[in-house]
């Protein structure tokens, strides 16, 4: 792990907290890349890829459906040297881009909410950490993976490329990557196409999702970045929804988290007050 990355602290959540981080990155892209049109790209074999994958986990049809989700289980947390902790979890959904998760601790909640692209957690004593939206901005629902940001795979803004064939888990995956890169300016173009991109690994078996992988940025230092690595498992068809029920997580090839669901609800009715972000 890389110094700083762990700190997830930001006082920044507006659209001047997402210029904030696309400075951070300005110092990486060289003037002659800057100086170019950027174009979206959308290889066609990683189309075809990621068209396969979101009709095999329930397609259009089940989002259509999908209003809103709520999912109980235990976080297990495996802190490096220590002894692994469990915690009763819950996690809720509105739409792709409202997510609140409920961490029961012995001291209270800890609860993240994500809101269209910003975030923030508030801590069993009340006080609040907004997050860097290097990292929040293109997040959509991370856990079930049809409502990721491979649902919007064939939106304009949504750059797509074939990276190969890998294996997770002893299972042959055709792996993609996805950028949202929501403007073509020559100089914010390549930072969005970098900052935001995340790699899907489709078995190609099944064309479930086997794994997600994208980098993490420091909240205290933008330039630094952890490798994220996130497993998905044993799958069940739920409102026509495939779900996974096991969702493991690595950084910079370390194990961090496990989650295991016990049940999920769709379309439960939630209340949009339960994704307003803290203050």
């Amino acid at each position: 792990m890389r110094k700083g990355v762990r700190q997830r602290g930001n006082a920044v959540i507006s659209r001047a907290g997402l210029a904030f981080a696309i400075v951070a990155f300005v110092s990486s892209i060289s003037p002659a890349a800057t100086s170019k049109q950027y174009n979206i790209t959308k290889d066609a074999q990683a189309v075809a890829v990621a068209a396969k994958a979101f009709a095999a986990m329930g397609g259009t049809q089940a989002l259509l459906s999908y209003q809103d989700s709520q999912a109980t289980g235990t976080l297990t947390v495996y802190p490096q040297g220590s002894t692994p902790v469990n915690y009763p979890i819950t996690i809720k959904t509105k739409t792709t881009q409202l997510t609140r998760v409920e961490v029961q601790e012995s001291k209270g909640t800890n609860i993240r909410i994500l809101n269209t692209g910003q975030a923030a957690i508030q801590r069993p004593d009340g006080t609040v950490i907004q997050l860097l939206m290097n990292n929040t901005f293109a997040e959509r629902v991370r856990y079930i993976p049809l409502l990721s940001i491979l649902a919007e795979y064939s939106d304009s803004d949504i750059q797509l490329l074939y990276q190969g064939t890998s294996q997770v888990n002893g299972q042959s995956t055709d792996s993609i990557a996805t950028s949202l890169v929501p403007t073509t300016d020559s100089n914010q173009a390549p930072i969005y196409a970098s900052m935001t991109q995340a790699s899907f690994y489709v078995d190609q078996s099944t064309s479930m999702v086997d794994k997600i992988q994208y980098n993490n940025f420091s909240e205290n230092d933008p330039a630094a970045s952890e490798l994220v690595e996130v497993y998905f498992a044993k799958y069940q068809t739920i409102n026509g929804m495939s779900v996974p029920y096991q969702i493991t997580t690595y950084s910079d090839g370390v194990l961090e988290s496990e989650v295991v669901l016990q049940s999920i609800d769709f379309n439960v009715g939630l209340p949009d007050s339960d994704f307003t972000l803290p203050k």
